[in-house]
């Protein structure tokens, strides 16, 4: 029987295996198994992506969305998690996809797939945390600044500016809030990781027990697994002219062809479960704790959101209640042009079964919908903290401009401060940029975009360990012979459903923010990277790194 390794046991073999790799343990490395799953989990939030896009998917595939389209997003996500896990146990570092392509192919492949990773974490903070701001507002601030007569919406212009709106603001406040949080120590931030597992948990039973229980019958007029699009009146939204996506002419789209479309709704929950992979310096006995924590955080995402998503899909209002007037303008009911990522659909739906509850003047619907705008806060804040360490990775070899400072670890907080800062500035930038091209659409823009880099990164990495062989000898999580079938499978998803959200519906403008990114990019690889750029670099010998990890812990003793 081999003797179980004791806590400082395993971290000392964690230290060893990341000097292998060539790094020094400059990051603070306390956080359990069960923080490691935390931080995915928060980062998937059914919570998030499921409610957000709720009206999405519901406008574009009818019940069909949820009731079918989770259940088959889920086998293909579960075995792209499996291939990532595998790979996670044999290459246990920060920065995880970028590494693991370097080591298993070249150095080229790893900054293609770095940049890949790294623009999808800009979007999903970004995606995050202006849905967070947009429930936030909806929930509480709104109607507790309505009480003292001052009147703060999500298309409030602050300071009369059209580009800087009530919804932006909030999400700069919350960012930095999320920032400061991380700063202060991975410590901190794996505590509340645990509370959002927690908290996601107990608002999904509240919802699903309550509704089961004092909700109200089905009047939506929609039928139980039937594929039944809604966007029936047509508009540049859904317009696939190879010109103008504003101005040519509306195409009917076929049944099956709109119900893939909804499949947004489910892929982009399910994004953001790298995470385990790019905290595993940090994570004690990591090579299993990360493998473990990539795939659960699939595998827990999926029972407990479809029973969220079962419960709010068979106790649904009239269709006119879930896509009301927008922006003060009178539109057609029930038709997803006019779909502007309110998660209007969702607070009508707690709103319409559990209003008639009301605990200190207030409906248990409006409630319930203040909790999961927290659940949000909670993913975004899990979202910082893992985009910062990949850059963070991506940065300590010398990838981006910038480096020299983006790779600089906070000798108080043993936290990559500087790269948080980075991704928390890009990302609200990035909403600013979204909201002025793509105006009410900006969230459907962020979610599209995150999806496609996130998964095309996704996708690199499992062909490339479909294909090479050494990487094998290290894993220590294994799928035995279905390796290979497995990861084959997750890359033909990978291709579908990158080819799915670029198309642009509902003014998704991916396909052409796609298309000028990886342009900017050849320039940028073949004017400087090509040539300059070395790869995983190796900090020093033994000695060296067993040197910079004194100096850290001197200056922890100091402080």
């Amino acid at each position: 029987m081999t003797q179980q390794k004791s806590r400082d046991e395993q971290i000392a073999q964690d230290v060893k295996d990341l000097h292998g790799l060539g790094y020094a343990q400059e990051l603070y490395r306390t956080m359990g198994g069960f923080s490691n799953f935390a931080i995915s989990f928060s980062i998937i939030s059914i919570l998030t992506g499921a409610v957000i896009l709720y009206d999405y998917g519901l406008a574009w595939g009818g019940t069909a969305a949820v009731l079918i389209g989770w259940p088959l997003v889920t086998v293909f996500v579960l075995l792209i998690a499996a291939s990532m896990a595998e790979i996670a146990s044999a290459y246990p570092t920060a920065g995880g996809l970028y590494y693991w392509a370097s080591k298993m192919k070249n150095k080229r492949w790893g900054w293609w797939t770095a940049w890949l990773n790294l623009i999808g974490q800009f979007a999903i903070v970004a995606g995050i945390d202006f849905a967070a701001a947009a429930f936030l507002n909806a929930t509480i601030i709104t109607p507790l600044l309505a009480n003292a007569s001052i009147d703060y919406q999500n298309t409030t212009l602050v300071f009369g500016q059209t580009w800087l709106t009530g919804q932006l603001l909030t999400m700069g406040i919350l960012l930095l809030i999320q920032l400061a949080l991380n700063i202060a120590g991975i410590n901190l931030v794996a505590v509340l990781n645990q509370v959002s597992v927690w908290w996601h948990i107990g608002i999904v039973a509240a919802v699903v027990i309550l509704i089961f229980l004092a909700g109200k019958p089905d009047i939506s007029g929609l039928t139980l697994f039937k594929i039944q699009p809604q966007d029936v009146a047509g508009s540049w939204n859904n317009d696939i002219g190879p010109i103008s996506l504003k101005y040519g002419p509306a195409v009917s789209y076929p049944l099956v062809l709109a119900f893939f479309f909804s499949l947004l709704l489910a892929n982009w929950t399910y994004t953001g479960y790298d995470a385990s992979a790019h905290v595993a310096e940090e994570t004690v006995g990591a090579r299993m704790s990360s493998a473990w924590g990539v795939f659960l955080s699939v595998a827990v995402s999926a029972v407990v959101g479809f029973i969220f998503l079962f419960a709010l899909t068979t106790h649904l209002p009239a269709l006119g209640a879930l896509f009301p007037q927008t922006l003060d303008t009178p539109v057609q009911a029930a038709a997803s042009q006019y779909y502007f990522g309110g998660g209007v659909a969702v607070i009508a739906i707690l709103q319409y079964n559990l209003d008639s509850i009301v605990i200190l003047g207030v409906g248990m619907g409006d409630l319930l919908a203040a909790g999961i705008a927290i659940a949000m806060s909670f993913c975004g804040l899990a979202s910082v903290a893992a985009a910062g360490r990949m850059l963070f990775a991506f940065s300590r070899d010398d990838g981006i401009p910038g480096s020299g400072w983006l790779k600089k670890v906070s000798h108080r907080y043993r936290t990559p401060a500087n790269a948080l800062t980075a991704i928390v500035v890009v990302a609200w930038l990035f909403c600013v940029a979204a909201g002025i091209v793509g105006g009410g659409t900006a969230i459907v823009i962020v979610t599209a975009i995150s999806t496609i880099f996130l998964y095309a990164a996704y996708g690199v990495v499992i062909y490339l360990g479909a294909t090479t062989t050494d990487w094998l000898k290290v894993r220590v999580w294994s799928l035995g012979r279905f390796s290979k079938p497995v990861a084959y499978v997750a890359i033909f998803w990978v291709i579908v459903l990158m080819v799915l959200f670029s198309w642009p519906t509902s003014g998704n403008i991916s396909f052409p923010f796609m298309v000028i990114t990886v342009l900017l990019l050849l320039i940028y690889y073949f004017g400087w990277a090509r040539t300059r750029f070395k790869g995983p670099q190796v900090q020093g010998a033994e000695a060296d790194l067993t040197e910079l990890e004194r100096e850290f812990d001197q200056a922890a003793s100091q402080l």
